[in-house]
């Protein structure tokens, strides 16, 4: 999904932020994206993961942990240069995940309108998260 969302209009220079619940998935994510696009983690895509951060000016998907995630929102509530935010693996719930959400859904509904937030799962029922997420468009 981030590849394809990558030349959308809407997102313009933007960053892609994708949400992994670990380390070894976000690495993976990193990892394939980078190469169905011919490059190293690095480029294009990067990756921010406790240890292990690999990301250049040219990056334009970050994929990073749900806690660095939380870090990175708190630090930064605007979350400046992000068009759009991706949950990945959404029904491996846990605090970091709800916690980066909300925080998320916060800094859109009363700082950036323009954020994009997507909530991917293969197994969760997507009803409740929806209508959570409302039907911006």
């Amino acid at each position: 999904m981030p590849l394809a969302l990558l030349g959308e209009p809407w997102l313009g220079k933007k960053k892609i932020l994708v949400l992994e619940p670990r380390r070894l998935a976000a690495r993976n994510a990193a990892q394939r994206m980078a190469q169905t696009l011919g490059e190293m983690i690095g480029e294009t895509v990067g990756l921010r993961a406790r240890l292990a951060t690999r990301v250049s000016a040219d990056t334009r998907i970050e994929v990073v942990t749900e806690g660095v995630f939380t870090r990175m929102i708190l630090d930064d509530p605007g979350l400046d240069g992000v068009g759009a935010v991706l949950f990945d693996e959404f029904h491996e719930r846990s605090l970091d995940a709800d916690l980066g959400l909300a925080l998320a859904l916060e800094c859109q509904r009363g700082l950036r309108g323009d954020l994009r937030l997507l909530v991917m799962s293969a197994t969760l029922d997507g009803g409740r998260v929806a209508r959570l997420l409302g039907t911006r468009r």
